[in-house]
């Protein structure tokens, strides 16, 4: 499955989980009908014809009064366990336990985990998520949680970032980066909800449990007279009831969650595999769960049995019931990547766990970590080699299909994870440490939109920053703007994603002055280029959630026939941006129209459909449904390489645009350069 079929199929099960959801509460509702008709009639002394009062069981007011109740109960506890965890990614971390680790973290382990998930945000051409660690939990697990791509962290348990080899790592990552782009993740939080609902029951009979024992003892007592003993004892019989009622909610539940949860676990595997190119890597770190005293359990981590179903490997000791496990048996998954293993644990070696006391000295806690130190290592602030990139010398990349360019939203491959391990040994130390850092994140990307000329132009957009920022900011642009000059092209845009982590952290107000100043150092030339049209854009796009409170994003349109402006200004602005005169404008555009037949386009002239009226386009069209994404990413595609080749602006202009729509498109040249 691609990008677009997976979204389509995480659709579809979201519509099985509330299938799924209204059958169990429909179960419930039965049992507390007849636990409460029983309780009635045998209270009240009234024999039937089998002993009871029949009528209480027929009763459909009694009937509907129970449902509604249930349902209320249910949904109400879900949706306050939905509300905790509004704040996505984060919230799932914070009831984890999970301890944020430092971007800047000098600590070994610590930085050999940051530099995969950053090459992996990289190659996926995703924000870096943040990271959390378990620590004290000795098992092997990891997690991604999150309601979209702007929002998502990755947590492991302190086992496994220190258990692990790096190759081992990366495989546990890229699963689950596979869950972040397949918005299993998403799936998962409406889950947690749902089961949270489902055992809620629990609490309230635990409840009506304590009151009407409680009560009805005190009267016994008192040896009081009336009906109040029988009522407290029916409200504590009724409780009991509840809490056995609410077993099945709970089987119900992780009934779910293994329907949801088993095949994605397959196909997250599956997926790293494609990433890594590797399948020994994620092989080992299964083994190493296999041989472990502790496996992948998590034994100290708090609403670890809520969140089972979201881990890499079974948090919990193994269910009696195979039918209600999460996760597939781990030798399955392990023959599935290595069919010769014969599941013999006893060869397998652990990594030697460093001792916190008896950490090694800065320069070489940094080389171990992989971080590149003057003098050490050959890529340091060297160019990008081009055979990573597949470019040719003019800086250009042969075009396979549009069709797989589209293929490559969503999968990033082991070239991909390459480069961006290059790139990332390849950036100035002061760059990569800018990117991790707040203040200097900020002076980073102004740096990036910064005119490399001393003249006019740069004293005016140093004039800007000091205005909005202050000195000390307009200083640290500058003096990173000579790194930042030195940059290959092509790791411009991956450098402004590495930053992006870091702005997350600033204050409401100095974000609103940040997105004024990035459009007027753009426009401090008098022009905005497709380079900082795609900056801009990219970089804006991934912060606004965190500043401004957006409404739910769901499919508005179905069809692109009512959008034929939208998809017109698309074409037509790309065409203007591939051709140089209007013999291969219009090369252009036919190849690119020729992809949206069925939408009535008209080919708009270059005054009509700047970079202005691109961007208010692509707000729109990113209502459309996921299929008629591809439709136009395809088009897209075909418009700006109707020569065959990209340029590098076009490729970065073509990401922004995807990127836009929502579906992150690694960097391209390496997939062109593949599909060539």
């Amino acid at each position: 499955m691609d990008f677009f079929e997976r979204q389509h199929q995480a659709k579809k099960k979201t519509g099985y989980l509330v299938f799924l959801f209204c059958v169990s509460v429909l179960l419930i509702s039965l049992l507390n009908h007849l636990l409460i008709a029983t309780v009635i009639g045998a209270s009240s002394g009234a024999e039937g014809e089998l002993g009871f009062v029949t009528t209480a069981y027929t009763d459909p007011v009694l009937a509907g009064l129970v449902f509604l109740g249930t349902f209320a109960v249910i949904g109400m506890a879900g949706l306050f366990r939905r509300v905790q965890l509004s704040g996505g990614g984060s919230s799932v971390a914070a009831m984890m336990g999970g301890r944020l680790v430092n971007m800047a973290t000098i600590d070994p382990d610590e930085r050999k985990l940051m530099n995969v998930v950053e090459e992996m945000a990289i190659a996926s051409s995703v924000p870096v998520p943040e990271v959390y660690v378990m620590d004290g939990e000795e098992g092997i697990n990891a997690f991604a949680a999150g309601y979209t791509l702007d929002d998502a962290v990755i947590g492991v348990t302190e086992g496994c970032m220190r258990r692990l080899q790096r190759d081992e790592l990366q495989g546990v990552i890229a699963h689950e980066f596979s869950h972040i782009l397949n918005q299993d993740m998403r799936l998962n939080l409406r889950l947690i909800a749902v089961i949270f609902g489902l055992v809620a029951l629990a609490v309230l009979g635990r409840v009506l449990l304590r009151i009407g024992f409680y009560s009805s003892g005190n009267r016994s007592r008192r040896s009081s007279e009336g009906g109040g003993g029988s009522a407290a004892l029916a409200i504590g019989i009724i409780g009991l009831g509840l809490m056995a009622t609410s077993g099945l909610g709970i089987l119900m539940g992780n009934l779910i969650k293994s329907a949801v949860s088993r095949q994605r676990e397959y196909l997250a595997d599956s997926s790293a595999v494609q990433f890594t190119r590797n399948p020994e890597g994620l092989a080992g770190a299964l083994k190493k769960i296999g041989a472990l005293s502790s496996g992948s359990r998590l034994l100290n981590t708090p609403n670890a049995a809520e969140a089972s179903h979201m881990f890499f490997g079974a948090a919990l000791s193994q269910s009696w019931f195979s039918i209600t496990s999460t996760h597939p048996p781990l030798l399955e998954r392990i023959l599935l990547l290595e069919p010769s293993f014969d599941g013999d644990y006893s060869g397998v070696k652990f990594e030697e766990r460093r001792s916190s006391a008896a950490k090694p000295d800065s320069k070489a806690r940094r080389t171990q970590a992989g971080i590149p130190i003057p003098g050490v290592g050959d890529a340091l602030g060297q160019a990008l080699p081009p055979v990573i990139m597949g470019l040719a010398a003019a800086g250009q990349v042969q075009v396979g299909s549009a069709a797989a360019v589209a293929d490559s939203i969503g999968n990033p491959t082991q070239q991909h994870i390459d480069f961006a391990a290059a790139l990332l040994a390849s950036l100035p130390e002061a760059v990569r440490a800018a990117a991790h850092d707040t203040h200097d994140a900020c002076a980073l990307v102004f740096a990036l939109l910064l005119d490399p000329k001393d003249g006019p132009v740069q004293k005016k957009q140093l004039g800007q920053v000091d205005k909005l920022f202050g000195e000390q900011m307009a200083k640290a642009t500058l003096k990173l703007s000579a790194d930042v000059a030195s940059l290959d092209p092509r790791a411009k845009l991956p450098v402004a994603d590495l930053a992006v982590g870091s702005l997350r952290r600033m204050a409401k107000d100095q974000f609103e002055r940040f997105t004024k100043l990035l459009e007027s150092l753009a426009a401090a030339d008098e022009k905005i280029d497709l380079f900082e049209f795609s900056l801009s854009k990219l970089v804006i796009r991934h912060l606004e959630p965190h500043f401004v409170k957006q409404q739910k994003k769901t499919a508005r349109y179905y069809s692109l026939k009512k959008l034929s402006h939208e998809c017109s200004v698309l074409i037509s602005s790309l065409a203007c941006t591939a051709g140089s005169n209007d013999e291969t404008i219009q090369t252009a555009y036919d190849a690119g129209a020729s992809h949206l037949a069925a939408t009535r386009l008209t080919q708009l002239p270059d005054v009509d459909c700047g970079l202005q009226e691109l961007d208010q386009a692509l707000v729109t069209l990113d209502g459309v449904a996921i299929n008629l994404k591809r439709k136009l990413i395809e088009a897209a595609a075909a418009t700006v390489s109707a020569d065959g080749y990209l340029q590098i602006q076009e490729a970065e202009l073509l990401r922004a645009i995807s990127d836009s729509l929502g579906c992150p498109m690694p960097p391209l040249a390496i997939a062109l350069a593949t599909a060539a």
